[in-house]
């Protein structure tokens, strides 16, 4: 079943969505759509206040598409060079998506296909920063 829940955004997430949207999205009219919605949508928090099962930008994830099979990725711009971690960019739909849901939501999204959307349903957060006490409040300095 498809929530209505509304995304959370930790200050820094919204930050960098504003930035998206002020670059255009970046993607096509359907992202952008979907980046301005997830922006006139959320719900803002700050960092010390983000609690451990919300998806933000760095987290760690696993989710499914349409009911299959589990899939991790972690949560960025864009893969680093090097890196062997599995990145989902926050510049498709299914990133975009995720960034801000909880566990055991479950969203619409759309596909590549632009007939279609995808049911997208976050699992389990793995590993967030701001759990892990990786980010704390603006102005300090990363652990």
């Amino acid at each position: 079943m498809i929530t209505s829940a509304r995304p959370m955004l930790t200050v820094r997430d919204h930050a960098i969505l504003t930035g998206l949207a002020r670059q255009g999205g970046l993607g096509s009219a359907a992202y952008y759509d979907q980046l301005q919605q997830k922006l006139d949508d959320a719900s803002i928090v700050e960092l010390i206040d983000v609690d451990p099962d919300l998806a933000t930008f760095g987290s760690f994830v696993r989710y499914r598409v349409n009911g299959g099979r589990p899939l991790e990725h972690k949560l960025l711009l864009h893969r680093r060079w090097g890196s062997q971690e599995p990145v989902l960019s926050i510049k498709s739909s299914r990133g975009l998506g995720l960034l801000g849901m909880r566990e055991r939501q479950i969203f619409a999204v759309n596909s590549h296909d632009p007939e279609q959307c995808e049911a997208l349903e976050l699992e389990m957060v793995l590993f967030q920063p701001e759990a892990d006490g990786v980010f704390t409040t603006a102005g300090s300095a990363a652990r």
